[in-house]
């Protein structure tokens, strides 16, 4: 019976902990740190997703060693060391478009701010962070193409029995279809 129970708690504990393993981290110069990545892993295409970060205060010296051998155990920091006060906006990018999205802070969840959208085409997204948090100007950019977190995947990779056409290859069809209309109705109006 306590190999049953042991075991559901490692379960439960790789469960919570994973999607933020897949996130890129990483300590600012005035001793912030943060932890970046989709707050669902892995993304995928035409799901609702969005970027989330959490933000903490970085370990002093002596705790540094502490801190490594506990990392992966550790989703992302102790709560008393989580900042609570930041002012946060994401530019999101993919190719050349671009949009600009509040982070806003995660519910019952101290130091933890997302956003929510759509990632609508697979591929790599870049990630803007800029505000303050706890009195300290931010202006981080991560990258899913750095492999720290997943970049979006196409929904077809996931989707059992068949795979449905994506959005864009809908919109596609439906331009095609549009300018066959349009031959159409130029040579009836002749």
């Amino acid at each position: 019976m306590k190999k049953i129970t042991l075991l559901l708690v490692l379960i439960l504990v790789l469960a919570i902990t994973a999607p933020v393993l897949a996130h890129e981290r990483r300590t600012t110069d005035d001793g912030l740190q943060l932890i970046f990545g989709w707050w669902s892993e892995p993304a995928i295409s035409g799901e609702p997703n969005g970027p989330e970060i959490y933000i903490s205060m970085a370990a002093e010296e002596g705790e540094h060693e502490e801190e490594e051998e506990h990392e992966e155990g550790d989703s992302h920091g102790d709560a008393s060391s989580m900042v609570t006060d930041a002012e946060l906006q994401v530019e999101v990018s993919f190719g050349d478009q671009s949009i600009t999205l509040d982070l806003r802070p995660a519910w019952n969840d101290p130091g933890h701010y997302v956003a929510d959208m759509m990632p609508m085409l697979p591929g790599d997204y870049t990630f803007r962070v800029f505000g303050t948090a706890g009195g300290v100007e931010i202006d981080e950019v991560f990258s899913s193409a750095d492999g720290q977190f997943s970049s979006v995947e196409p929904a077809s990779d996931v989707q059992f029995p068949i795979a449905p056409p994506s959005n864009l290859e809908l919109m596609l069809m439906i331009e095609s279809l549009q300018a066959q209309i349009d031959e159409l109705r130029a040579a009836l109006a002749e």
